[in-house]
């Protein structure tokens, strides 16, 4: 998957609204992270974008006659299950499923699963990724917990372990924005940063440009790549 770097849309953002790059005054980028979270939610979901897809195998088990598959730690929605693998077969047989939550309280999908019709084992789990959150602060030369994210030239990392008063990059994982964002987020963000500076018509023009960011990109999914999804039937 092609990412991008997060300073481009700082910069981008920045260059819209008439300000210097180089001399970004020091809440612009606080701002320019929370208005990006809130538009990468609205991208993410508009469409089902491949970068934000995924499709895994998983096991089976069968308990009191009741079938279930974990769910995946890194999962947003599950979106179907199938008795083939879809990535070499396109005869494939849909599996009714139910999602099960135990309540527990997390950030990673422990406590949830997928309670199948089925004993076949395995079976074949397409879900849509979880969107990343944008809550970083930008770097400073401390120590970390595992899990704090931080913002570091120019992209969001999360730490993965500990980490010492350094950055070491092994100590890091990239938080990845796909690269088809990009331009959707600088014309969003422009439009958020002149509503909240009461410019609410010119806001309603850049709204309108960054929609048509996401159309332009919806036009290369499904028109050019041909990447149209079949609709399932449900009977009764």
């Amino acid at each position: 998957m092609r990412t991008l770097d997060f300073k481009d849309v700082v910069y981008g953002a920045a260059q819209l609204a008439g300000l210097d790059r180089d001399n970004l005054p020091g809440h612009f980028f606080k701002q320019v992270r929370d208005f990006a979270n809130t538009r990468l939610a609205i991208a993410w979901e508009t469409e089902y974008w491949p970068e934000t897809m995924k499709i895994v195998e998983r096991t089976v088990t069968t308990s009191n006659d009741i079938s279930t598959m974990d769910y995946p730690t890194d999962a947003g929605e599950v979106l179907e299950i199938y008795s083939k693998n879809p990535k070499k077969t396109t005869n494939l047989d849909v599996v009714s499923y139910v999602l099960h939550d135990t309540g527990a309280d997390s950030d990673d999908n422990v406590g949830k699963s997928v309670v199948v019709y089925s004993t076949t084992t395995p079976l074949f789990m397409e879900y849509k990724k979880a969107r990343p959150d944008l809550t970083g602060d930008v770097y400073v030369a401390t120590s970390y917990s595992s899990g704090v994210q931080v913002y570091y030239n120019g992209n969001f990392y999360t730490a993965n372990t500990s980490t010492a008063s350094s950055f070491t990059a092994s100590e890091w994982d990239k938080v990845n924005i796909p690269k088809i964002f990009q331009n959707y987020l600088i014309r969003g963000i422009y439009s958020d940063y002149l509503r909240a500076n009461g410019q609410l018509e010119a806001a309603s023009i850049e709204d309108n440009n960054a929609n048509g960011m996401l159309v332009m990109e919806s036009d290369k999914l499904y028109r050019q790549q041909g990447q149209v999804r079949t609709t399932k039937m449900v009977t009764y």
